[in-house]
């Protein structure tokens, strides 16, 4: 009698005594609630990720315009695009024999990198070994977020192989070709090769007129070939260093130094080539891998997100500083 009421009283006990685990419908329940939840906040996170680096590349670019604006106030001029010397408005690329020291390397006192400016030697070519280690120097503040791998590259100038520190921002030419005619007579853009354009000079208005923009570091000319490289640095054009262009039609075309540190946003001649913001059609174009556009700093040092939606001769506008066509709000 005493033996079958313990096993009674076990029984009752285990029935009392609360669950430990989960049963199979509980389970699934919870992984389809979790799943659920992960589908509501994971492009939430995605977007306020996105937005981030959005908002640090747009400080990039507001310390840069800044620097160009002190610049500006010392020197009443905005830098060149590159320094070349020797070499007549209307010479191609081919004519250039250096320096090429570039809108970035000369305004380095401006963001706060006085000892990196002093420690290139602008009497001597960018590629000399003195000034290697300071054109392979990575600086953040030229640098996207979005920008992800080495943040170094390498260019052939036909003698040796140069590093050069890789830069997300790059100065606006205008609309023209950057090989042909890199001196952009009567100067499209507010930099070019050894341009000196002082605000006064920018006739349709500061806000109407981008000095500096993105270019990712890949062009893509479609999704069964390789990437083409469109790299640019802060520190030089360096002479010689010619790259494919990245134009379909014509594999063997060749973009000149100039690209290494401005963007045009398209030219008539020698051959036509127009581009909007991601949908370009060769490597010396503005883009960025922010979804619908890149960002742009203008002369009157404010940054805009200017979107590939944008008409194609409205950003035209937007890169020539005198065309007489000011665009007003975009």
């Amino acid at each position: 009698m005493c033996k079958r009421f313990d096993q009674a009283d076990r029984v009752v006990n285990a029935a009392q005594r609360p669950r430990t685990g989960f049963t199979v419908p509980e389970l699934l329940l919870s992984v389809g609630i979790i799943g659920v939840l992960l589908a509501i906040l994971l492009p939430a996170i995605l977007r306020a990720q996105s937005a981030a680096r959005r908002t640090q590349c747009q400080n990039n670019l507001k310390q840069l315009n800044l620097a160009l604006s002190l610049y500006h106030d010392v020197y009443e001029t905005f830098p060149p695009g590159y320094v070349s010397r020797d070499v007549l408005p209307t010479d191609d690329a081919s004519a250039e024999t250096g320096s090429g020291f570039a809108w970035g390397s000369l305004m380095l006192d401006y963001v706060d990198q006085g000892v990196l400016s002093g420690s290139i030697d602008h009497k001597l070519e960018p590629t000399d070994p003195v000034n290697f280690v300071t054109a392979s120097t990575v600086l953040s503040t030229w640098i996207c977020p979005t920008v992800g791998g080495d943040p170094a590259f390498e260019v052939d100038d036909g003698m040796q192989i140069v590093v050069l520190a890789a830069s997300s921002y790059t100065g606006c030419y205008g609309y023209g070709s950057l090989t042909s005619q890199p001196g952009a007579p009567p100067g499209p853009g507010i930099l070019y090769r050894n341009s000196h354009v002082p605000v006064s000079a920018v006739h349709d208005g500061a806000s109407n007129t981008i000095i500096i923009g993105e270019r990712r570091p890949q062009y893509i000319v479609s999704p069964d070939q390789p990437p083409i490289d469109a790299h640019a640095t802060w520190f030089a054009a360096i002479p010689g260093a010619f790259r494919p262009a990245g134009v379909p039609e014509f594999p063997d075309l060749l973009e000149g130094p100039a690209s290494l540190v401005l963007s045009t946003v398209g030219q008539g001649e020698p051959i036509p080539l127009d581009s909007l913001p991601n949908r370009t059609t060769h490597i010396a174009a503005f883009s960025s891998n922010h979804d619908g556009g890149f960002m742009a700093g203008l002369a009157d040092t404010s940054v805009r997100f200017i979107s590939d939606k944008l008409d194609p001769d409205i950003l035209r506008h937007l890169a020539q500083h005198s065309d007489g066509v000011p665009v007003g709000e975009f």
